[in-house]
């Protein structure tokens, strides 16, 4: 069919060939990315809004040519076109979700659109209802078949290759992928149009119904409309996936961190219990498929906590951090280490060791972790108590590690910094422990503890200055129990708290008694550390000062030197607090902890206990000796009295009472006993009558100094 070309109307044409591939192509990606329900939708919708553009590219390119004849247009065949165009589109985008990366296989599908694009044109030309009907020439169809094949095979294959991807480039691509395939469209309706063959004296029988321009600007508009509305429509779509894809993105980060966060200690980045003991299981099953040995290394840090106590927590978790950084340069490929708790760490090597091998090991772990550091202006030394067990020998995943757990407390049992391997003997030692821990509940239910008392004797004048209250466990089977033996296992299992405040009460009954005998004889209670943290404390003191009705003075309370150094708001409450009761404070065992002397200042303690430690020494080593001195001295300076513990001869009470210390105590005057053989010992004149607290020469010596300033 020729005749003059329309030229502002070929260009629609084009336009709109290439609007429709455009469309095709994002309507194409919204399908393959989307799912199934979401990608029928999209076929249904995109049907319409495709079909439609093609329709109106045959129809505008067909008002581009100006035909040698009056035309016009059928309504019923037209509006059969644009259905079968639908339909044509239809099918086109339902086979675009079984696109593949395979030429065999897009082929096919390309030539079918290809066809479809004629059968419109087809259809769209017997609305001009032309008698005698045209003819077509096969060869020029055949070429615009083929053309149309050609640009949507490559365009498929352009997507396959792309999908997934994202950005700038992509988008250049699909533009280019998208004017090559409207090209091709608008030749392919050029060639179908030259194609048509009219006979002489050719007439439309349509030429009175609808006005072609009119139906042509009609169908322009209408077309551009539906493309630009299921380009929007894909563009929000595709915005929507965009975010979705963010937000799932986001989750899945979230939840990484989250299961890494539940698996793995914070503080040292080390996988956590659950983590390795879920690895346990799974390395057991390897070691018994293999036949190889399953070495676990139980690690527990001594002397840990009074750096917590005394330096601070933050001190104390880079203590960990360094600690679990050494540890780490001790593995072996294919070792796994992680912190189950507090200070203790485990290790566990998949590389079939034998006992000397983990030996080895051991003691690597122990010399790294005894490695000075410096941490801020602190020169800081902490050692390991190691305990291996080796599975399948020792046990199973299940009680490899409680073994592993047992040789660490028999390496602690052998004197710290050190490993001990598991054997059965030590098992008969756990349930000794676990033995212990029970018979200790059934003594506080059946009243089996008791109280014996240490005098505490001036060195100026021998007279009694007050006693310690010391446990006793007098166990119906095993007689005596020293503290030496329970105590250990009831801060182990919980029960010190328990025992504490039953010995602080009993002590304070014990006041009253002697109170009400005539005798004012100041008693000190020691506090555990787990106990003074209690936050009830207080509460129990004044109870029991209130409840036996004594002098507040009477009752004195010694702590550790590494709980009083504990700078928290929780130390600070209760000593003020305590303070504020008149209860008497003492510091103990002073020497052998972190000592600060600028806080030592701020303490509400009037005594001060030397370690029997250098009093043992002080004939043997002269620095022993220098050390009294120089604790004596600044405890006189701070207004505090100076006891000194573990004294068993005559001349270490000469020397102390040279050097100035106030009070002595110790197997020289006599051993703990029970309360009745200390008013035995009263009442024959022994130490003579005791004084009121605070000995007369700390008043005294205040008294000058007050004068003075």
């Amino acid at each position: 069919m020729s005749g003059p070309y329309h030229l502002p109307l070929g260009v629609l044409s084009v336009l709109v060939a290439v609007m429709a591939a455009w469309t095709a192509l994002d309507l194409t990606q919204r399908i393959l990315s989307a799912d199934r329900m979401a990608a029928r939708l999209w076929v249904a919708s995109g049907a319409l809004v495709l079909g439609t553009a093609i329709w109106s590219m045959h129809f505008v390119g067909m008002l581009a040519r100006v035909l040698p004849l009056h035309t016009g247009f059928d309504l019923g065949r037209t509006v059969l076109s644009w259905l079968v165009s639908v339909a044509v589109a239809l099918t086109a985008l339902a086979m675009a979700g079984r696109i593949a990366a395979s030429l065999t296989r897009v082929l096919p599908g390309a030539l079918l659109v290809g066809a479809g694009i004629a059968l419109v044109f087809h259809f769209a030309l017997s609305s001009l209802r032309i008698t005698p009907a045209p003819g077509y020439d096969p060869v020029l169809l055949a070429l615009a078949v083929l053309l149309v094949a050609t640009a949507t095979a490559i365009a498929s294959l352009t997507l396959v290759k792309v999908r997934g991807l994202r950005g700038s480039r992509v988008f250049l691509l699909k533009v280019g992928c998208a004017v090559m395939a409207g090209l091709a469209g608008a030749a392919a309706h050029v060639l179908c149009m030259t194609a048509v063959r009219l006979a002489p004296g050719a007439r439309s029988m349509a030429a009175h119904e609808i006005e072609p321009t009119w139906l042509g600007l009609t169908i322009a508009v209408s077309a551009i409309g539906f493309t630009w509305i299921g380009s929007v429509a894909a563009l929000f779509d595709a915005r929507m996936e965009h975010r979705t894809r963010q937000l799932a993105q986001r989750l899945r980060m979230a939840n990484t961190e989250l299961m890494h966060a539940a698996m793995h200690d914070p503080l040292t980045d080390l996988p956590n219990r659950a983590n390795f003991e879920s690895d346990l299981a799974e390395a057991a099953v390897r070691a018994r498929d293999s036949g190889q040995r399953l070495a676990i290394f139980f690690i527990d840090l001594d002397g840990f906590k009074p750096v917590n106590d005394v330096l601070g927590h933050h001190v104390g978790d880079e203590v960990l951090r360094i600690v679990a950084r050494r540890l780490r340069a001790c593995l072996r490929e294919g070792d796994r280490l992680a912190r189950i708790g507090g200070d203790e760490f485990v290790l566990m090597s998949e590389g079939g060791m034998d006992r000397d091998q983990a030996g080895r090991m051991a003691q690597r772990l122990v010399d790294a972790a005894g490695k000075p550091m410096q941490i801020d202006t602190h020169d800081i030394q902490v050692s390991a108590s190691v305990g291996v067990a080796l599975c399948p020998d020792d046990g199973d995943d299940t009680r490899v590690l409680v073994c592993a757990d047992t040789a660490m407390y028999a390496a602690k049992h052998a004197g710290r910094n050190t490993w001990r391997m598991y054997s059965a003997e030590l098992d008969e030692h756990h349930a000794d422990i676990l033995g212990l821990q029970r018979a200790m509940r059934r003594a506080l239910d059946n009243d089996e503890f008791v109280l014996h008392y240490q005098p505490k004797v001036g060195t100026s004048d021998g007279r009694l200055r007050g006693v310690e209250a010391l446990i006793r466990w007098e166990d119906p089977d095993k007689g005596m129990i020293t503290p030496a033996e329970f105590i250990p296992v009831a801060e182990r299992f919980g029960l010190i708290n328990t025992i504490g405040f039953w010995t602080l009460r009993e002590a304070c009954g014990q006041i009253r008694t002697w109170q009400h005998a005539g005798w004012r004889i100041p008693v000190a209670v020691n506090l555990s550390p787990q106990q003074f943290r209690q936050p009830d404390l207080l509460d129990r003191v004044r109870a029991c000062i209130d409840e036996f009705d004594i002098d507040p003075a009477l009752l004195a309370l010694e702590i550790t030197e590494s709980v009083v150094m504990e700078n928290s708001t929780s130390v600070q409450r209760a000593l003020a607090g305590l303070r504020a009761m008149g209860v008497t404070l003492a510091i103990d065992d002073f020497g052998t902890g972190y000592s600060c002397l600028a806080y030592l200042c701020r303490l509400p303690a009037r005594e001060l206990k030397i370690d029997r430690t250098f009093v043992t020494d002080m004939d043997r080593v002269a620095e022993a000796r220098h050390v009294v001195e120089a604790v004596i001295r600044m405890a006189h300076a701070l207004r505090m009295e100076v006891v000194a513990e573990g004294v068993e001869r005559m001349e270490q009470v000469s020397a102390l009472r040279a050097l100035g210390c106030d009070q002595v105590q110790g197997y020289c005057f006599s051993r703990p006993v029970p309360a009745a053989q200390i008013e035995v010992l009263l009442a024959e004149g022994r130490f003579g009558a005791p004084r009121p607290p605070g000995s007369l020469a700390l008043q005294e010596r205040v008294r000058r100094e007050a004068l003075i300033a």
